[in-house]
């Protein structure tokens, strides 16, 4: 019974503490992380929750087998890093500070690694249950310093970590609105469900709406189209910016009707690809093997020629002086609902809903 209490009482221990985690990490994924720029190798959302609750189960065994042979000696230091680890979630998601989560991990990474030490030297499968802990760790300490090196090069920063306190005077216009869609949010079972509308459009879209408005008061940006905006600023403004563009792009571009390619931009594809076939097998390959989450587009560069490129995060074409024709989302939340993660096959029933015609109206050359 006392071996079973040892193992029990660690695990679950760990997972009260990853579940607290997550009621404190839920307003700042929702509102403020989606403000930062990340770095290209964040892996998808859904990957972090299933990461640390095997982490954690993982970290609560290795002390657990510790105390069932009679080790007591290392507990304090067991506990003392899961206190850091849940300071880390304080200092960056509640207090939204990437310094202080910064700082946090760093003294966490050396915990860990003393911890990992100690446990190898009193029993080896003790020590090798907290190896992936660790290296987890110093992955997340590279994206904490990614996250801090490249939102704090300018003023962005500070609005961003405001952005539920930030309230625009009533002689402030609202910047940007959320675009209207040209279609009913129902319209396209089974490819995309209503549900999925309601999550991509009506909560993730208005989210980045929302922080545009609140982040843009005040600055040299107010005024800009929001292709200028895109074009010109960095940091969170730059993301959000970006992100509005590259949606309403992606929500204008589908629709419910099958429609046929225009002539004009049936040749054009013809000409650079060799056969539409051919330009969607490449399109789709480019969709299912982009890395972590971002957009795959037709583009048209100053010469006419098409072409496809593929961009992480909120990265978009126009900053590239590429114009773009057709764009896909293939961040996750794109898709999950209706495919969880089949994002191929989401790839594969996205081409029966394309509007070619407003495709087509993109072509300048």
């Amino acid at each position: 019974m006392k071996k079973i209490l040892a193992y029990t009482v660690p695990v679950l221990l760990c997972l009260a503490i990853g579940a607290i985690g997550s009621y404190i990490q839920t307003p700042a994924i929702r509102v403020w992380y989606p403000t930062l720029v990340k770095s290209p190798l964040t892996p998808p959302a859904i990957v972090f929750p299933i990461a640390w609750t095997i982490l954690y189960i993982m970290i609560g065994l290795s002390i657990g087998r510790l105390i069932a042979i009679g080790d007591m000696s290392i507990v304090r230091l067991w506990i003392f890093q899961l206190l850091v680890n849940f300071l880390w979630i304080i200092a960056f998601f509640a207090l939204r500070s990437p310094i202080l989560g910064l700082i946090t991990i760093l003294i966490l990474d050396v915990l860990v690694f003393a911890y990992t030490i100690y446990a190898f030297s009193s029993d080896h499968i003790a020590g090798w249950l907290f190896v992936p802990y660790m290296l987890w760790l110093i992955f997340a300490t590279y994206l904490t310093g990614y996250i801090y090196l490249n939102n704090t090069s300018t003023a962005t920063l500070s609005a961003a970590n405001r952005v539920d306190k930030v309230i625009a005077t009533e002689s402030k216009t609202t910047y940007l609105d959320m675009p209207t869609l040209p279609y009913s949010t129902d319209a396209f079972e089974p490819t995309l469900s209503q549900e999925s509308f309601d999550y991509h459009y009506g909560k993730h879209l208005k989210g980045y709406v929302d922080n545009l408005n609140r982040l843009i008061v005040g600055t040299p940006y107010e005024g800009m189209r929001l292709e200028d905006v895109v074009q010109q600023a960095d940091g969170a403004l730059f993301n959000n910016a970006a992100q509005v563009l590259n949606h309403e792009l992606f929500f204008e571009n589908i629709t419910p009707y099958m429609v046929d390619i225009p002539p004009r931009l049936r040749s054009a594809i013809i000409r650079d690809f060799g056969s539409i076939e051919q330009f969607k097998k490449e399109f789709s390959s480019a969709a299912t093997s982009l890395f972590g989450s971002g957009w795959v587009w037709l583009v048209e560069d100053r010469e006419g020629k098409l072409s496809i490129l593929t961009t992480t995060n909120a990265n978009t074409p126009i900053t590239q002086g590429l114009n773009p024709i057709l764009v896909l989302d293939v961040w996750e939340h794109a898709y999950y609902i209706d495919y969880r993660n089949r994002r191929a096959d989401f790839v594969k029933q996205w081409w029966d809903i394309v509007d070619w015609p407003r495709a087509n109206s993109r072509l300048k050359q």
